[in-house]
């Protein structure tokens, strides 16, 4: 079984909605701290960045999607409003769930969730995946965050879609 069961979608994929709230309970900060190791897998570990730079001192603040395949913890990303709108940041999917279809079914969770208008800083090594959920590049001009290329996209849809599933809601 292992992972073969689950990247051929034997399970289906759980959705958690982290949201800030004035009193924060225990299971927000318990899978606040999942979705951190995920990110340390993928950027720390995966992609040298800096962990004082994927860890910033945000998260608290920001809300999160937690991406469970049955209950392994599969994929993550965060929401966190700006002067310019709802920024998606953190796009993160374990190398073994990847090829899924599980960053785009985040993705679509996010825009659902978020306020226009929404951006993000595309690493430019995903920028065709985002260009295939409806981003659209600003500007071309390439900046480094943590040493990785990257460029600023829009989400060009005029509306936020609908739900692709089911959404736990944690605060």
């Amino acid at each position: 079984m292992g992972t073969e069961r689950y990247i051929r979608g034997i399970m289906e994929p759980n959705v958690i909605l982290l949201q800030k709230s004035s009193l924060p309970s225990v299971s927000f900060y318990q899978n606040l701290e999942r979705c951190q190791a995920i990110r340390k897998i993928v950027f720390v570990e995966g992609q040298n960045v800096p962990p004082d730079i994927d860890i910033d001192g945000r998260d608290p603040n920001c809300s999160h999607l937690l991406l469970l395949i049955g209950k392994k913890p599969a994929g993550t990303l965060r929401m966190r409003k700006t002067s310019e709108g709802t920024k998606l940041e953190r796009v993160s999917i374990l190398k073994e769930f990847r090829g899924c279809n599980y960053g785009k079914l985040l993705i679509q969770c996010a825009l659902a969730l978020s306020d226009l208008p929404v951006y993000i800083h595309a690493q430019v090594q995903s920028e065709g995946f985002y260009k295939t959920l409806g981003f659209q590049e600003t500007d071309p001009t390439i900046f480094y965050e943590a040493n990785i290329p990257h460029k600023t996209m829009h989400w060009s849809g005029t509306s936020i879609g609908v739900l692709p599933c089911n959404i736990t809601r944690l605060s």
